[in-house]
């Protein structure tokens, strides 16, 4: 904005030095009316964007027809489909079915008339039962109980009195398994339900401490935190680098980050990187992998060797990968343009915005096909839209502000066209990377909660066990069972350490899965 200083020098500037002033005043004002904009729709609007007309994981803030009729016209034209569409009739709401408490084990209360209540009132006689009807069902519960469990070895000898070689009584003594962790109070099950309370239920270690006092023992969060490192270095971190190394052999990982704050570090700021599979692979994983920073190095160590399809929201370092291909998100296209509606641009934004719902309105009526099919319908019929888009984006060069929100989602979009094209490359391939950052929000509702890790090696231990659980349930495992299962089972490996002998432990193994499915 001009104040009145800059108004006194302009009295004598010349005509280009008054143009170039009136537009600097009107960029700076149209980016001061954007913020307030986006910063009024934080406080006041919706928090969850939707639409009837993406699919799962796509976000969106409105549905309404925003494209032109002449620009519509043409895009059903390349795509082959000019027919009207009827508009959706609106479905009835539905009563929700009721809870389903059928599968609890069987509890019956019987409500009877003792003693006086019993007697007729008119004669006197004692009544007799002859029936009951059902009142109500409800959910009973039981509290969570604690044992002092005392393990005992018992040692045997013959009664003959037979002599080992070195002519001592021969004795034998029983196995007794291997625990969690030697030497400390927790059980496997008591080392599940606090990995499940942290990492599941996202109560930190001093709550923890609380509900454990409650329960009638002092477990320390500094204890709770210490079984934690000890379980991931011991045996889940084997697993881990498993995983790691499934994951390296898929065609298409999604990548994404986030910051964390480690405080025994000098660091403000670490990040945790989060790599998963394709929703189309026989392997479901999530992994979370701590690094010290943003940058390109902590990216290419973990992707070192990997030559797939990696899917990411066109980060700087993703691009920089060598031997990967990168896919990028056009929900993040979309974001952009959205949030330049938001800011309060009516013109170009919510055509830009509508042309990514018509890509995302095509790509869920094929969520059900193979890949193959998949990848023939794209190239009939989002590529014309791409092109329609992309061709709509050049033409517009010179009529908009490009700082403004608007010239940013355009600038965007152009600068990331090749790696946003890439999606019609394959048929696994997904139009956003809303994987990743529904793995990020696992991490992220968990760090609203427990702030932050004391050390490095928290912060790994914390990556490890929420990339086992995670991918626990992304196979349709119990993670409280399959924990229990693998603290249980893994310390008593003959060799614990066996890579060989635990890939019969990974989420995916039959056995795992016999024992461990949800």
């Amino acid at each position: 904005m001009v104040d009145t200083k800059d108004a006194v020098r302009l009295v004598d500037a010349s005509p280009e030095q008054l143009r170039t002033a009136l537009q600097n005043s009107i960029n700076e004002n149209q980016d001061l009316r954007e913020q307030i904009a986006v910063l009024k729709r934080m406080l006041f609007g919706r928090r969850r964007e939707s639409s009837d007309n993406l699919p799962h994981g796509q976000t969106n803030l409105f549905n309404e027809h925003i494209i032109t009729g002449e620009e519509q016209s043409i895009i059903d034209k390349l795509t082959g489909d000019d027919r009207k569409v009827a508009k959706k009739k609106l479905k009835k709401a539905t009563r929700t079915k009721s809870t389903d408490l059928n599968k609890l084990p069987l509890d019956e209360q019987d409500c009877l008339l003792e003693g006086e209540e019993r007697k007729c009132p008119v004669c006197g006689e004692e009544m007799q039962d002859i029936g009951r009807s059902k009142v109500r069902e409800e959910a009973t519960l039981i509290p969570a109980q604690l044992l002092h469990t005392i393990v005992y070895r018992h040692t045997y000898a013959c009664p003959n009195g037979c002599l080992n070689q070195r002519g001592n009584q021969f004795l034998k003594k029983s196995d007794v398994p291997r625990p969690a962790i030697p030497h400390s109070p927790a059980s496997s099950s008591v080392l599940t339900e606090s990995i499940m309370a942290k990492f599941a239920y996202k109560i930190p270690d001093n709550r923890q401490e609380r509900l454990w006092h409650s329960r009638g023992v002092d477990f320390t969060r500094q204890s709770i935190a210490n079984w934690h490192i000890k379980a991931s270095e011991g045996y889940l971190e084997s697993l881990y680098k498993l995983m790691h190394r499934d994951l390296l052999t898929q065609d298409v990982i999604h990548a994404d980050e986030t910051p964390y704050r480690v405080l025994d570090l000098k660091k403000a700021q670490t990040y945790y990187w989060v790599y998963t599979s394709s929703k189309h692979s026989a392997h479901q994983i999530v992994m979370y992998e701590h690094g010290n920073s943003r940058g390109y190095e902590e990216a290419a160590r973990f992707l070192a060797g990997y030559e797939g399809y990696l899917q990411s929201d066109a980060y700087a370092v993703y691009p920089n990968l060598l031997g990967v291909t990168n896919v990028f998100c056009w929900a993040h296209v979309r974001r952009k343009f959205d949030e330049a509606v938001t800011a309060g641009d009516k013109g170009l934004a919510p055509t830009g915005r509508q042309y990514c719902n018509d890509l995302f309105q095509w790509e869920k009526k094929w969520q059900d096909l193979s890949a193959d099919e998949r990848q023939t319908q794209r190239e009939q019929r989002l590529k014309p839209v791409m092109d329609a888009f992309f061709a709509w984006l050049v033409s517009l060069d010179g009529s908009y502000l490009p700082k403004s929100k608007v010239g940013k989602a355009i600038t965007y979009a152009l600068k990331h066209e090749a790696g946003l094209r890439a999606v019609l490359l394959d048929g696994r391939l997904e139009l956003s990377n809303n994987r990743a950052e529904r793995a990020v929000k696992e991490l992220v509702i968990g760090r609203k909660n427990w702030l932050f890790s004391q050390s490095k090696r928290g912060a790994t231990a914390a990556g490890v066990i929420l990339s086992l659980l995670t991918t626990a349930r992304a196979n349709h495992l119990d993670p409280s069972k399959y924990f229990n299962y693998l603290f249980d089972t893994v310390p008593n490996l003959p060799a614990p350490g066996d890579m060989v002998a635990l890939q019969d432990y990974l989420p995916w193994a039959p056995k795992v899965q016999a024992f461990c499915h949800e």
